[in-house]
């Protein structure tokens, strides 16, 4: 199902897969749960409280085996504490990388 503002650019697709993230600079990593993503964004779940203006390189590994990970830079735009000690994370997609 797509979402759609009229603020947005490109439509949003839910995209409920596991993920792993790691900090280039740091080499800190962790784990996650994308929510949704679009052309130029993804919106995502961590127990790990991330910092906003940090660029992560993220692999987003789909249920279905048939379709490629997502491999891509992303800056953190806004990080919000939820409910089980989670945050959601919402971040722009920078670039796209080869697997």
């Amino acid at each position: 199902m797509l979402v759609t503002s009229n603020n947005r650019k490109f439509s949003r697709m839910n995209a409920e897969c596991d993920m792993e993230f790691v900090n280039p600079g740091t080499k800190v990593s962790g784990r996650g749960h994308s929510i949704n993503l679009s052309a130029a964004g993804i919106l995502f779940r961590t127990h790990d409280k991330l910092i906003t203006g940090s660029s992560l390189e993220i692999v987003v590994s789909p249920v279905n085996t048939v379709t490629p990970p997502l491999n891509a830079l992303i800056e953190i735009i806004r990080v919000v504490a939820v409910e089980n000690d989670e945050y959601e994370v919402a971040a722009t997609i920078e670039g796209i990388k080869g697997a």
